[in-house]
């Protein structure tokens, strides 16, 4: 998926308000990085930077090989 960028500058600001509060926040450190990794996915796959499963495909794709 593709987003306009005026619309990607508003959600990459609203991005890293997010990534501010989870640091502030009383998470545990696993928990934190969880949000904080899911939430950039996210925001990379309505830019069209991420495919979820990717990763898992090319893995097992090589595991054949």
């Amino acid at each position: 998926m593709k987003t306009q960028s005026k619309y990607l500058d508003e959600i990459n600001r609203l991005l890293a308000d997010y990534l501010l509060e989870i640091e502030k926040s009383d998470l545990k450190p696993l928990s934190a990085q969880v949000y904080q990794v899911q939430s950039k996915n996210f925001v990379r796959w309505i830019n069209g930077e991420f495919t979820p499963g990717e990763v898992k495909k090319a893995k097992k794709a090589k595991e054949k090989n």
